[in-house]
This record gives C-alpha cells, sequence and structure tokens, in this order.
C-alpha cells in the first residue's frame, strides 16, 4: 500500500514566481549577420524582426541562391557566399552561425577572427574538445560568444532558478527530461558527424545541469543507427547530493518531451515541449498532488522563443561581458562533455 505524506504543503499561485522578462527596447540594436541559411536561420531571423529591436543586415551561404532568397523573404539588403565576406563587413557587430554542428567551430573561428561577438546554434559542437577550442578563442580575441540554449533565457527559466534558489521544491532528489521524434526523415541529423545526443538530448541534459549541476557518475544505455551515430539513449545522472536525473532522447520515436523536478516538499512540471515557451504547474508531494499551474502568456510561442537569447546577448555585449552567465563558457562545454560520455557509453564510434 502506498505510504502518503503526514503534512501536505498547499501550494497556491503566490508559491510560483513572477518571470523577469527583459524589455527588447532596453537593450541595444545589434547589426546581425547570419552564417547560413538554412530552416533554424529562417526562424531566428522572423523571431528577431518580429519580436526585438534587434537588425539582420546580411546573410551568408554557400548554397548559390539560398541566401538570396532568405534575404529577399525578409526584406534582408546584402547577401554574400563567402562567410568570410559577411564577416569581414564593417557593419556587423554579431555572427549568429546556423551552419551544421560538425562546422560550427570552423565557421564560428571566422567569425571570431574577424572580432565579431559569436552566437553559435546548438550544440556548439560535438565533442568537448572542438567546444573548448571554440570558446578559447573567443575569450582570446576579447569577443562574446554564447551557445544558443534558447531555453536557458525562456520566462520559465526564469520561474524556475528562483524556485530553486528560494527551495520552494525544499530538497531536489530526482530530475525526469525527455525529447524524441522520429527524425528519420530529417537527413542532417544522420550525416557523418552529427548526433542526436548532442543536437536533441542536449535539452534534457541541459535541464538537469541547470537545476543540479553536473553529476558524479553517468549510466547510460542505448541504441545505435550506425557505428557512428545513434538512434536513442537513456542515461541516469548521479549527484554528490544523492540527488538522480533520468533523460532520454530519440531520433526515431515520439515522446512526451516533459520535464519535471522532485523535491521532498513539491514537485515541478514542466509543460510539453518544456524547453519551448510553456506552462509550470506546481503540485504537492504526494500521491496525485496539486497545485497551481503558471502558463506562458507574452505571445511568444514555439520557436519564436529564440528571440529571447538576442535580447539576452545584446545586454551583455553592452555590459562589456565575454560570456553569459546564465550559460557559461564552462557550462556549454561540461554540457557537451556529458553527452559525449553517453556516447561512448553506448558504443559510438567517436
Amino acid at each position: 500500500m502506498a505510504m502518503f505524506a503526514d503534512v501536505v504543503k498547499n501550494f497556491s499561485s503566490a508559491d510560483i514566481p513572477e518571470p523577469d522578462l527583459l524589455d527588447p527596447a532596453s537593450v541595444p540594436s545589434l547589426r546581425w549577420g547570419i552564417v547560413g541559411a538554412g530552416d533554424i536561420a529562417e526562424i531566428f531571423i522572423s523571431t528577431l524582426l518580429k519580436h526585438t529591436k534587434q537588425q539582420v543586415v546580411g546573410i551568408a551561404s554557400k548554397t548559390p541562391g539560398k541566401a538570396d532568397a532568405l534575404a529577399a523573404k525578409h526584406g534582408v539588403s546584402k547577401t554574400y557566399n563567402s562567410y568570410e565576406e559577411l564577416c569581414a563587413q564593417k557593419d556587423i557587430d554579431v555572427i549568429y552561425i546556423a551552419t551544421l554542428p560538425n562546422t560550427h567551430l570552423a565557421d564560428s573561428l571566422i567569425a571570431i577572427n574577424a572580432g565579431k561577438h559569436v552566437l553559435v546554434e546548438k550544440p556548439s559542437a560535438i565533442s568537448k574538445a572542438e567546444a573548448a577550442a571554440l570558446y578559447s578563442a573567443a575569450k582570446k580575441a576579447g569577443v562574446f560568444a554564447m551557445e544558443a540554449m534558447w531555453s536557458r533565457y525562456l520566462p520559465q527559466a526564469s520561474i524556475m532558478r528562483k524556485m530553486v534558489e528560494q527551495k520552494t521544491l525544499g530538497t531536489i532528489e530526482l530530475i525526469q527530461a525527455d525529447f524524441g521524434q522520429d527524425n528519420r526523415a530529417i537527413a542532417r541529423l544522420w550525416l557523418p558527424g552529427a548526433s542526436i545526443v548532442q543536437d536533441m538530448g542536449i535539452y534534457p541534459i541541459a535541464f538537469t545541469e541547470q537545476i543540479l549541476g553536473l553529476p558524479t557518475k553517468i549510466s547510460a544505455a542505448g541504441k545505435l543507427a550506425s557505428p557512428h551515430s545513434e538512434a536513442m539513449a537513456s542515461a541516469v545522472f548521479e549527484y554528490a547530493s544523492g540527488a538522480r536525473a533520468v533523460i532520454t532522447t530519440s531520433g526515431h520515436s515520439h515522446v512526451p518531451t516533459r520535464a519535471s523536478v522532485s523535491g521532498t516538499e513539491g514537485v515541478l512540471l514542466v509543460d510539453s515541449p518544456f524547453f519551448t515557451p510553456s506552462g509550470l504547474g506546481l503540485r504537492e508531494a504526494v500521491f496525485n498532488g496539486q497545485g497551481p499551474h503558471w502558463k506562458d502568456q507574452t505571445g511568444v510561442v514555439g520557436h519564436e522563443g529564440l528571440c529571447y537569447q538576442a535580447n539576452y546577448l545584446a545586454a551583455y555585449v553592452s555590459q562589456g561581458l565575454l560570456e553569459s552567465p546564465l550559460h557559461t563558457h564552462e557550462q556549454t562545454v561540461a554540457i557537451i562533455s556529458i553527452g559525449e560520455e553517453i556516447r561512448r557509453q553506448i558504443g559510438v564510434q567517436l
């Protein structure tokens, strides 16, 4: 028979703090150049124009005509067939690297060596070594660099940070997070040098790191798609505090794409998809616990949430910072290192 707590903490909406919202008009309007003209570049440009005061002044693609088509669609006046030419432009402040992960280091170095700040689409790299090299180069050049881990800049992420700091949930004992889709038709995810764990699984890994920090032990199992790529993976993380986290990612199967944080006094449920603007439910730490629900009411939906990271980047640049306080270079490299270890344990030939 299930055992129930003698004392139940009755949560109210007052136990869910208000999110910190950065006014787009309060940060400098930087001039952006876009390296790459694929789907994520189009989404990023669209939300910048819709939800920020940032300017897109140039797009570069190595595929003839691709930058021209994207620029025409969004009213961007200049296009380039060379990343070097785009990054050399004096009227550009920051470069968004929207290419494939296995070229992120090389593409980022073009911008860094040209003295440009960089926002690198996640994952910054497939390996820890390349990620470390990227951020080391940026710091040495004195330019701002950050991974586009957009989930860390959403309003709900701000609420979660406050709740952890205020110990609303008590002592955190367990995190569960998953992200999976049947993405077998998306060719880029199965190219040599690609990784489901690093491209998709990075979201649940980063979620656990934001709440509990880095694990002391990782135990992983999974299924390979090829000797050099994984189809799915699950992992258990153990922490010095005694807490655990369980994450799952799959490129072959759709999963709920939810996350939860379980503490001794409460359970926080993050609505699906947990890494996009969604909602939070705060529940009593009992069987079928009840409690208040917060829903994102900003009007920024789905992948439009990419806009938040751009506003934060502009604020950080104006403060003279070289990295994001919410997702430092060290944290970024460590998260990629966790993904690399999961891949190693399930038998991927790295």
